[in-house]
């Protein structure tokens, strides 16, 4: 129970982040599950099994306010999956200092691109392109691997030509989608045996339904939130939070 809480006040809290920044749920989970020696994973099972209620509830927020453009959801939404599903199984193919590596490289990229942000008052785009299928397959790709959609996908978006509330709007409902693909990925690849060894998954329910239970009211509520959030210093925190873990593994790798 005392998981459950701890990580219940980390999914509001990251929630929060996430409709605040349109990124943050994602990047602030993973970075605390394998601050705590979690396989990376069972850190991708577990948090995209925790991201299909938030996520789904934010989607629905947005769908019914009207912030969904069907023609961008819908080159996002399929490459996402298909890039979700070679992230996920990539994962699962890499095996000890080369995961390790990976997951390092993964946070130092998030944890700088964000601090960017902070400090330009903009996200970078990282896939600068007009195709939003390319977009969705980056996104999809680095969610597979453990990643975070929010980071690639809305910035990528925004920097293709779509209005902010229709790129937030259409990577939230398209994230669901490839949530549900990669995390339905990476539970048939335990059941077939190629997470490998020592892994229990059922150390990771009372985490998962924390997040869960702690990010919907979030999600609901983030819209207004998010309007007396302050974004820079959040921005600076959740990049910081990457970068010190990423230098933390670094060290003890």
């Amino acid at each position: 129970m005392g998981d459950f809480f701890i990580f219940a006040v980390v999914g509001f809290f990251a929630q929060i982040v996430d409709g605040a920044l349109g990124m943050g749920f994602g990047v602030i989970s993973s970075a605390l599950l394998l601050s705590q020696g979690v396989p990376p994973a069972l850190v991708s099972a577990s948090v995209n099994a925790a991201k299909l209620p938030t996520s789904g509830t934010s989607a629905t927020s947005h769908w019914l306010h009207k912030n969904v453009v069907p023609e961008v959801v819908w080159p996002v939404l399929i490459f996402g999956a298909i890039g979700g599903l070679l992230g996920a199984a990539l994962l699962t193919s890499l095996k000890g200092k080369a995961l390790q590596i990976l997951t390092i490289a993964y946070l130092l990229l998030i944890g700088g691109l964000v601090i960017l942000r902070a400090l330009n008052g903009k996200a970078p785009v990282v896939v600068k392109s007009k195709r939003h299928g390319l977009i969705g397959f980056a996104g999809g790709l680095i969610e597979g691997i453990g990643g975070s959609w929010g980071p690639i996908v809305t910035t990528g978006l925004l920097g293709s030509g779509v209005a902010p509330r229709y790129a937030v709007g259409s990577s939230n409902v398209a994230e669901l989608v490839v949530s549900l693909a990669v995390f339905t990925a990476l539970v048939s690849s335990f059941f077939f045996g190629h997470w490998g060894a020592g892994m229990d998954w059922t150390t990771m329910i009372a985490p998962v339904l924390g997040l869960s239970v702690g990010g919907i009211p979030a999600a609901i509520f983030g819209g207004k939130l998010a309007r007396i959030a302050p974004q820079r210093p959040l921005t600076f925190a959740v990049g910081f939070l990457a970068l010190s873990i990423a230098v933390y593994r670094a060290i003890t790798l």
